[in-house]
């Protein structure tokens, strides 16, 4: 009796089994043949950025967006038709493939031999290189996603105020003056949103500043990197790409807005088909040892 109710259960243990086996094969199958998202990169932002960096964060965002995130690296001397070619060789059905704006001619030359990918252009806080005007007459057929530079200065203002820890001290701002007058704005909105406002001071130039007493925080944004030589104790908001391990220890608070932080949101734009929109930056908070746990619970919600 108990031998025939085992060989009755048998087949049903095997169909229990193939269904267990065959729910883990389908995904990973599932993501392995789903086409990729594409990065275009150069080997000196590379550098800079850090390969294991990049390593680190392709692999979140491909288990986020369940697809493969790859880079296509190229020379910083590479022609508009080698970074074509390097994207090709890289994939040749991409899901869709983002080039930072210096990249934008070889975008443009990209689109126009492939016409059914989704291009995008990730315009950063600093720009350089070319531009959008160089895609002649028809922007609209590219997806262009800017850095959301109201949102990153106004939760970099909150920071600055969980860093100045009731100090009532002042805070100085280095700003690019592209960008100047829109980062201010944001800024000072987020000090005055506190029951007791800050004093904020802006800069264009490093040559503007001179040391004032009671400093609480500083704030670079393109311009005034020289201020980290001088090694103040001084806690610094840093809104950059460069690799965590290159700055002094004086950063506590990386705003990245490198294409890897925007990958994830870049491509569930395009997903929605939203030809423009703008994207905040990765909040990343550095030398936690320096700063009391509820100020380090306090930066890590900003970000």
């Amino acid at each position: 009796m108990n031998i025939a109710m085992k060989l009755k259960l048998k087949p049903k243990a095997l169909a229990i089994i193939a269904a267990v086996a065959l729910a883990a094969v389908v995904p990973l199958f599932v993501f392995f043949v789903r086409s990729p998202v594409l990065i275009v990169t150069d080997l000196s932002f590379i550098s800079l950025y850090g390969q294991s960096r990049i390593s680190r964060e392709t692999l979140v965002s491909s288990l986020v967006l369940f697809r493969k995130v790859k880079t296509v690296s190229v020379t910083d001397d590479a022609g508009y038709d080698i970074v074509q070619f390097a994207v090709s060789e890289v994939s040749s059905n991409p899901f869709c493939v983002l080039f930072p704006l210096r990249f934008a001619q070889a975008a443009k030359l990209y689109r126009e031999s492939n016409p059914r990918i989704p291009v995008v252009l990730l315009e950063g806080r600093h720009g350089g290189g070319d531009s959008l005007s160089s895609l002649g007459d028809n922007p609209n057929d590219y997806f262009v996603y800017q850095t959301d530079i109201e949102n990153d200065f106004f939760r970099a203002g909150l920071a600055a105020a969980a860093l100045d820890m009731g100090k009532n001290g002042k805070i100085n701002v280095f700003l690019e003056s592209r960008i100047r007058t829109q980062a201010r704005e944001a800024f000072l909105r987020a000090l005055n949103s506190l029951e007791k406002p800050l004093e904020a001071q802006f800069f264009t130039s490093f040559s503007q500043f001179s040391d004032i007493p009671d400093l609480s925080c500083v704030v670079l944004a393109g311009i005034g990197t020289e201020y980290l030589e001088r090694e103040a104790g001084v806690p610094v908001i840093f809104l950059t790409w460069l690799d965590p391990s290159l700055v002094p220890v004086d950063v506590v608070l990386i705003v990245n807005d490198s294409p890897w932080a925007q990958a994830v949101e870049a491509v569930r734009m395009v997903k929605a088909r939203l030809g423009q929109g703008r994207i905040q930056s990765k909040f990343q908070v550095l030398n936690s040892k320096s700063i009391d746990r509820n100020t380090l619970r306090i930066l890590k919600k900003y970000g």
